[in-house]
């Protein structure tokens, strides 16, 4: 595995920021294969910004009616969800599949 810079965000805008400062640079999030890939030597990024501490994990219903699931939503967790069963249910269930 190559040598990669690891920075921890505390803010969305630390992210942001630690993304821009490195090309090559990829968000290390939960449920990701990115460190298997990279032990392969198929992913070989120059930095790993890691945004599972963030406050990222709701879905929200936005005032349009839309949706919106933050990065860290769990795909169970978003396929349960009561708005997302009802308007979308071949996403919901795709989720599960």
């Amino acid at each position: 595995m190559k040598p990669f810079a690891y920075v921890r965000a505390g803010s969305v805008e630390e992210a942001t920021d630690a993304f821009a400062a490195h090309p090559g640079a990829r968000y290390l999030g939960g449920g990701t294969n990115l460190v298997d890939l990279m032990k392969l030597g198929v992913e070989t990024p120059t930095a790993l910004v890691d945004v599972t501490r963030l406050p990222l994990d709701a879905v929200e219903e936005l005032p349009d009616g839309a949706l919106r699931a933050g990065a860290m939503v769990r795909n169970s967790d978003l396929a349960a969800h009561p708005a997302v069963r009802d308007r979308y249910p071949a996403l919901s269930q795709a989720l599960l599949a």
